[in-house]
């Protein structure tokens, strides 16, 4: 039976003499000449298994320079096991790549092997390393396709609450209960006792609790006048009385109920002849409550015994209070009757002629119709007075619970749907139910009212602006004064003012607290005091990882046992607590995720192995683990000296150095502190900390790598003039483009 072939490298060694002054740029521009190419084409091509979006590690792009940066930062050209070249040469076909396919040619190795020697021959003489510089891939313009995700994030459950005490001054407790907390979990908020993770963004449940808030908080401020409903008065008419109008229907017209047997058409004179009982109905379109003049033109026959005869009129269910009697049978006479009727729409103007049978002599009294004339409603017409009356109140809800007036569009369907509710029920209601569907406008439920795209001018957009700062930074939205401030001094001017607010410390905490997962409790909140300390006061953003002191409940600097060095809040037993160290790994892997912005992933290959893995094995540069677990499992050897709970062992004799696990891992030392004064020169770490901001004031993660690389440029550049100040950061953030939409 033939045997595999073996694989045999080609040889390959470095003398970094041999590049001397080189520049990073070269050994870019050969490898995307010599490299690249294999990457991306033929059976061995890696982009299959690591493009971007399989958030690998080692990432290959559509671009070979930005690949090529990606690779050299993410530490892939290194003199280590874990390198791109060792992969590529490795005898063990488990874990040499590309995995089941052909190893890459003697020449492109070879080449591979020179672009990590050239790297290597520049970081020796001085060139900065590769993770703690701006990535110089995202100095290249970004090519790829245009991000059409729409940005704008939905309110949070703080957000919600704070607006509606603002607008409602209603805390929407009912009968002592809090009606927010009963439903916090169809808001998809947190309150650190009961619900512990904020939903990220709007679901179907979301409008299910506005379903309960919104009929009860406009309820009741309608009822009462309060809230938007302040100096409104509901009861005033909403709807004009049209200018009144004349019909007039001819008898001959129309057909008599009976049918038969109730009279005859009369030619001389015209009209018909009633000589029995006879109704004559017409329909008629109702076009406003009012009263209504219905006049009858008849002619009687009279008889002494039994008197004149009388016409009853009724519009729709709507009776006259009196007959109309007739009296001259010499000629046609108009007898007129006024109808008040409430309802609107198509009804029927009726007249009844009623013949109670013939006197004791034989005679008969009996009537001739001509026409029937209906004017109304009666009045003069008051043209648009009510209507628009009704539209400024209308506007005042608008500015008051969107902040903006309404467009002309918007004014004529919200009258017509105020018209429509009150048709239904009362007028409070249905002013009741214009609020409700205010509370379920775009501009109302988002963070940045939408409206903004469509403005056109500074002085348009800047309110809107404005609502979106003070929601996504203080939680809220704009006092009255600070829309005042905002006329007076513009946009810019109150982005500092925002920033000075004594909202902000409040906010900003609860954003902190979610972020490193906090329990709501003394303990479990240091951690984000600490980091809100640190940012409310100026303070370099590496004081996270590195303060040697703490921060107490009322957010005081406090001095912390000597143990802690500068460990910031990774030392915190806030933080430790609930992040297991060795052999779960929990707490590197925690710390990597959530501040250098590394992704682990465990393959059903890797999981089959962990039952029988050691903290030895798993760095084993053989090993399927080691991708991971070589900066795993040092970091959790560095932590050693603090227990789950975040006990200091301080008598122990266990070694809490990496003890050289790794040849090539980037923190180095004894202690967490070796890791945190290294971690916080690393590009990775300062990105994760302008994330944070970014989340903070978009309600998502910095676009780094596609279309944000100028913003984030920008950002990188304010983070360091200003000694590493995050407010700096968030004020940059608030005056740039992409937080303020289009100029």
């Amino acid at each position: 039976m033939p045997q595999p072939e073996v694989y045999v490298p080609p040889e390959v060694t470095c003398d970094i003499g041999q590049f001397p002054n080189v520049r990073i740029e070269e050994a870019a521009g050969l490898f995307a000449t010599d490299v690249y190419p294999a990457m991306v084409s033929g059976q061995s091509q890696c982009v299959s298994c690591h493009s971007p979006a399989a958030n690998r590690r080692f990432t290959v792009t559509s671009d070979a320079t930005e690949t090529f940066y990606q690779v050299r930062g993410a530490g892939f050209f290194a003199d280590d096991q874990g390198s791109v070249l060792a992969r590529l040469i490795n005898p063990d076909e488990r874990v040499r790549m590309p995995q089941g396919a052909p190893a890459f040619s003697d020449a492109t190795v070879q080449a591979v092997a020179k672009v990590g020697c050239m790297i290597k021959s520049f970081e020796a003489s001085g060139g900065p390393a590769a993770d703690e510089q701006f990535p110089p891939e995202l100095l290249l313009p970004y090519s790829g396709q245009a991000i059409s995700s729409y940005d704008n994030p939905f309110l949070n459950y703080v957000q919600l609450k704070s607006k509606v005490k603002s607008i409602f001054n209603d805390d929407w407790v009912r009968t002592g209960a809090d009606q927010f907390e009963r439903n916090i979990g169809l808001f998809g908020g947190v309150n650190f006792t009961t619900h512990f993770v904020e939903a990220r963004v709007a679901t179907p449940d979301f409008l299910l609790g506005m379903d309960s808030l919104a009929p009860d908080v406009c309820g009741a401020a309608a009822t009462a006048g309060t809230g938007p409903f302040t100096g409104l008065t509901l009861t005033t008419p909403i709807v004009d009385v049209p200018a009144q109008a004349t019909t007039t229907v001819q008898i001959e017209s129309l057909t008599p109920s009976p049918a038969t047997g109730a009279g005859n058409a009369s030619t001389n004179p015209a009209g018909y002849f009633c000589y029995t009982n006879c109704t004559f109905a017409t329909p008629y379109n109702l076009v406003a409550p009012g009263t209504y003049r219905v006049t009858v033109r008849g002619k009687p026959t009279l008889d002494a015994e039994m008197g004149a005869p009388q016409v009853r009129v009724q519009i729709g269910a709507a009776a006259g209070p009196s007959a109309l009697t007739f009296s001259n049978p010499a000629a046609y006479e108009d007898k007129s009757v006024d109808v008040v009727v409430t309802a609107t729409g198509m009804s029927s103007v009726s007249v009844n002629f009623f013949n109670d049978g013939s006197s004791p002599s034989g005679g008969d009294r009996n009537l001739y119709f001509d026409s029937i004339t209906v004017l109304g409603p009666l009045g003069a017409g008051t043209g648009t007075t009510r209507a628009d009356g009704a539209k400024q109140k209308l506007s005042s809800l608008y500015q008051r619970m969107v902040y903006r007036p309404p467009n002309t569009a918007e004014l004529t369907s919200t009258y017509e749907l105020l018209k429509d509710l009150s048709g239904l029920g009362t007028q409070g209601s249905a002013w009741s139910g214009v609020c409700e569907a205010l509370m379920r406008h775009p501009d109302f439920l988002f963070t940045m009212p939408p409206e903004v795209e469509k403005l056109t001018t500074a002085a348009a957009k800047d309110p809107l602006r404005l609502v979106a700062l003070t929601q996504r930074t203080l939680g809220r939205p704009p006092t009255a004064a600070e829309f005042t401030a905002l006329g007076t001094n513009g946009f810019p001017a109150m982005i500092d003012q925002v920033f000075a607010s004594p909202d902000f410390r409040k906010y900003y905490f609860n954003r902190i607290q979610l972020r490193i997962e906090s329990q709501g409790t003394p303990e479990s909140d240091e951690p984000a005091r600490l980091w809100t300390y640190v940012t409310l006061n100026g303070r370099n953003f590496e004081e996270v990882l590195t303060a040697e002191y703490t921060v107490d409940e009322q957010f005081v600097q406090q001095p912390r046992p000597a143990e802690h060095g500068k460990t910031g809040l990774l030392t915190a037993r806030g933080y430790l607590n609930n992040k297991p160290g060795l052999p779960h790994y929990n707490f590197p892997a925690r710390v990597l995720s959530g501040f250098m912005g590394s992704v682990f992933e465990v393959p059903p290959e890797v999981f089959d192995q962990r039952g029988t893995a050691t903290a030895t094995s798993t760095v084993d540069p053989q090993s399927v683990c080691f991708s991971c677990h070589q900066l795993l499992t040092p970091l959790a050897h560095q932590r050693l000296k603090w227990t789950d709970d975040g006990t200091y062992l301080a008598t122990s004799a266990i070694d809490d150095s990496d003890r050289e696990l790794v040849p090539n891992y980037p923190y180095k030392g004894v202690g967490l502190e070796a890791f945190t004064t290294k971690a916080v020169k690393k590009e990775p770490f300062v990105r994760r900390m302008i994330n944070t901001q970014v989340r903070l004031m978009m309600g998502r993660e910095l676009r780094a790598q596609t279309d944000e690389r100028v913003l984030y440029k920008h950002l990188w550049d304010t983070t360091f003039a200003n000694g590493g100040d995050m407010r700096a950061v968030l004020k940059a953030m608030a005056a740039s483009p992409n937080f303020q939409g289009a100029p």
